[in-house]
């Protein structure tokens, strides 16, 4: 089996025994994501961003969308109908401790995730929310986007109140869990902000769903909503590469936490500092 590099004595975590085989997209199947390219009166406003919480909304189909204000819409799908809202959330906090727990979900491209101490200690603070554990850390990681070269980078992780979201629509049947983060990426001299949310939602037939979305060229700072717009051709060279990279390997962890996590959840869900 193909694995990252581990650190010595991982072999001996209890959980080391979920880290196995994971399936890779076929080229075809790569080949016709990276081609998706969407509509842009599909996806939400920004400052409609919201409805993504409500049965007023259906995903937009998955692909790389270039809007007509400059900035690129993503949205990728993965069927888990093993997976709960109440398992998404423990998983966020969980893997966040551990490098392996965190090369479980890919054992392939996750290399390494690393926070600060004193957002350990907020994870590891029983007399907080498992779900607001969450909001308001910083998980720095190191991952490769499918075989290629890996990179290291932040995600800060917020509550989705502060992001223009509603706490109280959480746990209801199209919005099981989400978690949200508001990042910047550099990009030559700029700062390009992303405001990405990942939801655990019921579709039609009743399933559970992964769903991201990524507003790319927007964000959050000091409570008010930002908006960056690119030059075409700078919009057109990035939306060909990264954000089709990112539903590709979206796609592959997704679904092989689906296959993992139910055992894992259950033989682990109060092992915390192990």
């Amino acid at each position: 089996m193909k694995t990252v590099p581990l650190y010595e004595g991982a072999e001996k975590k209890s959980y080391y025994k979920f880290l196995r085989d994971i399936e890779n997209p076929t080229e075809e199947e790569i080949a016709k994501i990276k081609s998706l390219k969407g509509d842009p009166s599909l996806p939400p406003a920004f400052a409609d961003r919201s409805i993504i919480q409500t049965e007023k909304y259906t995903p937009v189909p998955e692909g790389v969308y270039i809007m007509n204000n400059g900035t690129i819409f993503v949205s990728a799908i993965t069927p888990i109908p093993r997976i709960t809202g109440e398992m998404l959330e423990w998983w966020m906090i969980w893997h966040q401790l551990d490098p392996l727990r965190y090369a479980l979900w890919n054992p392939e491209d996750h290399y390494d995730v690393r926070v600060s101490d004193e957002d350990r200690a907020q994870i590891l603070n029983t007399n907080i929310p498992i779900r607001q554990r969450m909001w308001g850390i910083t998980s720095n990681i190191c991952e490769s986007m499918t075989d290629e070269k890996p990179v290291t980078g932040s995600l800060c992780f917020v509550e989705p109140d502060k992001a223009g979201f509603d706490n109280s629509l959480i746990g209801t049947p199209k919005c099981k869990a989400i978690i949200v983060a508001n990042n910047c990426m550099n990009l030559g001299p700029f700062r390009y902000p992303v405001l990405m949310c990942e939801w655990v939602r019921e579709n039609n037939e009743g399933h559970n769903e992964w769903v991201v979305a990524a507003w790319m060229g927007h964000g959050v700072k000091d409570g008010k909503d930002m908006h960056i717009k690119l030059p075409k051709m700078i919009l057109n060279k990035l939306a060909s590469a990264m954000p089709s990279k990112f539903i590709v390997h979206n796609h592959k962890e997704v679904s092989h936490l689906n296959k993992i996590l139910p055992e894992l959840y259950a033989e682990n869900k109060n092992n915390w500092s192990e």
